[in-house]
């Protein structure tokens, strides 16, 4: 899937130029590939959170009069606000692959969770190669027939003409059996056990009477 940003030229430069376009309401960005110099632009913050909120992997960036398919390099966000405040546009060359990182979908209910066990995700995201008409979405995973102590691998993705560069052994996803669940025991009575194993393990003392004198 392919969507289109209008982009904008940035003339100036330095950190203050920078705060005057973000409190424009703007984003600056960066677009720069294997036949293009980088050029410094802007974009609509709005339009820009938009298209990031869509799993598209292809943008088409209209600017200067030009149109150029790129794909994403690097999303930097506000430590606090989290807001974007800087975006990376790589460009696509036809006929030259490209290495990029696309989302993982997880579909359907793993049979291993109804009789108990617990799914959890450990890949978000995997890393490809791949021609510019064949970059993917996403990579679908359906779940539905994960039991308990089964995971789903890098190896068991599938995409027509699409290379895993990912750790062919490296786990997206698995379930497994629930944590034992120890017995808590609450403050003050843990002492009141101990002082009755104490009680119950405690011998009667035994008293040997002391031999008289006169019979040594």
């Amino acid at each position: 899937m392919e969507s289109v940003l209008v982009a904008e030229k940035r003339e100036e430069k330095g950190k203050a130029a920078v705060r005057r376009l973000r409190r424009s309401g703007k984003v600056p960005v960066v677009v720069y590939g294997e036949e293009i110099n980088p050029q410094p632009l802007s974009i609509d913050s709005h339009d820009l959170e938009m298209l990031l909120r869509k799993n598209i992997s292809v943008i088409s960036l209209k600017f200067d009069n030009m149109s150029q398919d790129v794909i994403i390099r690097e999303v930097q966000h506000h430590p606090v606000k989290e807001s974007i405040i800087h975006v990376d546009f790589f460009t696509l060359k036809k006929g030259h692959k490209v290495e990029m990182t696309i989302p993982v979908q997880f579909i359907g209910s793993a049979v291993g969770v109804k009789t108990g066990g617990n799914f959890s995700i450990l890949k978000h995201e995997v890393s490809i190669s791949v021609f510019p008409k064949d970059i993917p979405d996403f990579v679908e995973v359906n779940i539905d027939d994960l039991d308990i102590g089964d995971s789903i691998r890098v190896r068991d993705l599938v995409i027509e003409n699409v290379e895993f560069l990912d750790g062919e052994n490296e786990s997206v996803c698995h379930v497994v059996a629930p944590k034992a669940v120890e017995e808590v025991i609450p403050e003050g009575e843990e002492d009141e056990i101990l002082d009755t194993d104490e009680e119950e393990s405690t011998e009667p003392e035994v008293i040997t009477a002391r031999k008289d004198d006169s019979e040594e």
